[in-house]
């Protein structure tokens, strides 16, 4: 698969493919005119011919929903995406097809497919790149929705914090992708109230309240920047 992987990203065609012409390729209802006109095809048809279990089709179509969303950028710009993903153990297009592995969605995919095209543009950085691609493995997508819906809340209330009017049950995966992160306040000043008259009350005392305060982490804010290039479904 790598080498089909390979020749497709580095294609000067990948834009003449569309996901009904891999679905024809994969269900083998393509036709050689097709083919002789978009020739970047024999290489996934290469790939359906060797790789031709349920489990093949579904990571070809996989693959190919990611490749799909790299279609406006240029044949050099993917080739320097994958220099840029080499490391001592394994190249750029190993790296692109074990993430695209554990991604468990098509959804995930086009993501993800979103994310290198930001990094071959140069829009994002490699450790930034490497950031929210863990992010998008490990997240249910659906969670990261709460995130611009949290950036709102505390807009209207302009101020970094919600203190109290957070509920940690509605943003509790947020927490856990850390997105989010909470503090606790500096303890206010406990102060003794004394009584004004003998009509008053006895002494007592007020003060000493701690508040749990909520920010947007790093990463948070670095998936705010793209969110909506990310996911643009989303948006609305």
């Amino acid at each position: 698969m790598k080498e089909q992987f390979n020749q497709i990203i580095k294609s000067e065609n990948l834009k003449d493919i569309t996901i009904d012409l891999v679905e024809k390729v994969l269900d083998d209802n393509i036709g050689n005119d097709v083919i002789k006109e978009i020739p970047i095809l024999k290489s996934l048809v290469t790939a359906r011919n060797i790789y031709n279990s349920y489990t093949d089709r579904i990571f070809i179509k996989k693959a190919m929903n990611v490749l799909l969303e790299l279609g406006d950028t240029n044949w050099k710009e993917r080739i320097e995406l994958t220099y840029d993903l080499e490391d001592n153990d394994s190249n750029g297009s190993e790296k692109i097809l074990m993430t695209i592995d554990n991604l468990q969605t098509i959804e995930k995919c086009k993501i993800f497919g979103r994310l290198c095209k930001l990094k071959a543009l140069g829009e994002i950085d490699l450790f930034e790149f490497k950031r929210l691609t863990k992010l998008i493995q490990d997240a249910y997508i659906n969670d990261l929705e709460l995130l611009p819906n949290f950036s709102e809340r505390l807009k209207k209330e302009k101020k970094s914090y919600e203190g109290n009017n957070i509920y940690m049950e509605e943003f509790y995966p947020l927490m856990s992708l850390e997105l989010i992160y909470q503090e606790q306040s500096e303890q206010t000043p406990i102060e003794k109230v004394e009584p004004m008259s003998y009509k008053d009350p006895a002494p007592y005392y007020k003060g000493g309240e701690i508040e749990t305060l909520f920010y947007i982490s790093d990463l948070g804010r670095l998936l705010l920047s793209f969110y909506f290039e990310l996911i643009p479904n989303k948006k609305e």
